[in-house]
Parts: C-alpha cells; structure tokens; sequence
C-alpha cells in the first residue's frame, strides 16, 4: 500500500499538470507493462518496425536498460552491448537501416533526435510506460496471457510497478504468449476481466519462433534433423514458454537458467563447455534467445569459446487473424491521422 501510495501521487502530479507531459506533433508510439518484465516488449518492437518501416522514417528510442554508459547514445551494428544495453542491440542487429538510440531521459533523447535527424517521422519508444513526462501519442500496453496484470500486486508483495488502475492510460492493450488453442470465448473471457475502457481496444498475439541462427554468423543454421539434445541458456525473466517449444522439437533439454538480464561471464561460459564436452557433438547444440545472444556474444569472441555451437533463437509477436487485421487497421488509422 505504500509503493501504491507514492506511485499513484506521482502519476497525480503528472494528470493534473503540476508535472509537465510532454506532447508531440508527429507519431510516438510507445510501448510498456505494468508487470515487471516477461511480456515481450522487444518482440513489439519489432513487429511495430516491420510494420512501419515501409511508409514512414523510424527512430526506437530506450533506456538502454543495465547498460555501463550514461546519457545519450546512438546504437549501431556489432556495438558492445554493455555500452547500450541488450535489447536495444537486439533490435540494431536485426534492423540495420534503423536509427536506434538510448538515454534515459525520453524528452531529451526525443530532442536529441529531432535536432540531429529530422528526416524522421515517427518514433517508437521502448519501455515507456512509467516516463510519464512524455505522453506517447499512441500508447501500447502488454499483458502476458498466464501473467495478467489484473491477477497481480503491486510491488513488493506481486510484481507490479504501479498500480492495476494505471491501465486506463493505454490506447490499445494487447494479451501476449497466448496459447495458439486461444478460443474466441476464450478471448471474450479475459477481454471481460481486463474491464478495457470505451476507449481502448484489445489484442491478442502469440509468439512464433524461427529458424535458431549461429551467433557467430546469421547464415548458418541449426540442422535439426541432425540434433537430438539442446543445451539451454537464458538470461531473461521467464523462459517456460521457450523450454516447452524445444521440449516438443528435440529429445533432451538441458536447461541453464540465469537472472533476466544477467551479463555472463567467463565462469559461466567455462560452466557451459564443460557441459557441453559431455554431450555428443554431432547431435547437440546450444540455444539461447536473441536478447541472451547480444551478452554472450562478447564472450565468445574469445577463441577460446569460439568453437561453442551456440544458436539464437528468434521470436516473434503474431496476431491471430482477426486481430491481426483489426490491429493494422488501427495502426495505419493513427500513422495517417498526422499525415
């Protein structure tokens, strides 16, 4: 009740204008949780570009969350992730031609933008929905289908970080890592639950993963007709849904599991080979998920964790159909209406 407190008297400073919120005049969309982690904000990211990117100049800015450098700071391809943070890494390497950026201060890295790149249209902001000196134009709030933000408290006692009544300021809210066995009453159920204002429409997505790639190359693939036994490695905040899809693909999975956003180190990769040397090399790999990548990344420069056959795992957002269309519809709705 006192982290609810404080949190809802700051939120009150910012509705009633004692704290300033900063509005644009050109597409910002954000996008947030009120659960700490685990509700595929990148993967968001991500869909937002692919979807974006053909009819308007992007810029993603974060915070660069767990990063080693202060302020400002463009993100580019093959950067260290320790300078900019994993996530927004993730998101360079796969969307080069993309202008991705970190600071923590949203209204001056929004500034430092405009300033230096003003050929961009539209800005995509990263993990924003507690910034509230910046008011997104279009406001994107996600919620994971087995961690409703409705079945949550507040932290310490549950893992909110404001209160449940904080999802009246989202545009649009979309359930995500949906069972693809989701039934339409199923959706009508949750839909009920969540109480979505008038204003408000609600989405539901799944995730959909990909071929795994080599860190250390993007075109080589993992042969899974060859591979019987997976070695597991995440860093993220919850990787259930990730163990049962390799479960359902492959004989053996051994899992490795750190705290999300842990940055390895030499003694966990030395863990990690001398596991692996165990295993038959012929019918084993590594896998860990694209975020993961970015730290591990930098340890397996060395030669001598090179010859780890460590893959990545790409995961998507996917609507189902029906929302797959609404949701496009309401997308190219709001980017037109500054048009």
């Amino acid at each position: 009740w006192l982290y609810s407190l404080i949190m809802n008297c700051r939120n009150g400073l910012y509705r009633f204008g004692v704290l300033k919120r900063h509005v644009y005049q050109y597409p910002v969309i954000g996008v947030g949780n009120l659960r700490l982690g685990g509700t595929g904000k990148t993967p968001m990211i991500e869909l937002l570009i692919t979807r974006l990117q053909k009819h308007t100049s992007l810029a993603v800015l974060s915070r660069g969350y767990g990063r080693k450098s202060k302020g400002f700071q463009y993100v580019e391809v093959d950067m260290d992730s320790e300078l900019v943070g994993d996530e927004p890494s993730q998101i360079k390497s796969n969307f080069p031609k993309v202008l991705v950026a970190v600071d923590a201060n949203r209204v001056s890295g929004i500034q430092k933008i405009q300033s230096e790149h003003p050929e961009i249209q539209t800005i995509l902001l990263d993990d924003v929905y507690q910034h509230l000196s910046v008011k997104p134009n279009l406001l994107i709030l996600l919620t994971a289908y087995d961690h409703l933000y409705v079945d949550d408290y507040v932290l310490p006692a549950g893992r909110l970080r404001e209160s449940k009544s904080g999802a009246v300021r989202a545009d649009i809210i979309v359930v995500t890592k949906c069972p693809e066995s989701l039934t339409p009453l199923g959706k009508r159920l949750i839909k009920d639950r969540l109480v979505p204002q008038p204003f408000q429409s609600v989405f539901f997505a799944t995730e959909a993963y990909s071929q795994p790639y080599a860190i250390s190359d993007k075109s080589i693939l993992l042969d899974k007709s060859l591979i019987k036994t997976i070695v597991l490695i995440t860093g993220i905040a919850s990787a259930k849904k990730l163990k049962d899809y390799l479960e359902r693909s492959f004989s053996a999975v051994n899992h490795i599991e750190f705290g999300d956003h842990h940055w390895f180190n030499t003694a966990d990769l030395d863990e990690l080979s001398s596991g692996f040397k165990k295993l038959d090399r012929n019918s084993s790999a590594i896998v860990t998920t694209e975020k993961d990548a970015q730290r591990l990344s930098l340890l397996t420069k060395d030669e001598k964790y090179s010859d780890l056959p460590i893959f990545a795992l790409p995961v998507q957002t996917s609507f189902f159909d029906e929302d797959e269309r609404a949701f496009n519809l309401k997308l190219n709705e709001f980017v037109r209406s500054f048009a």
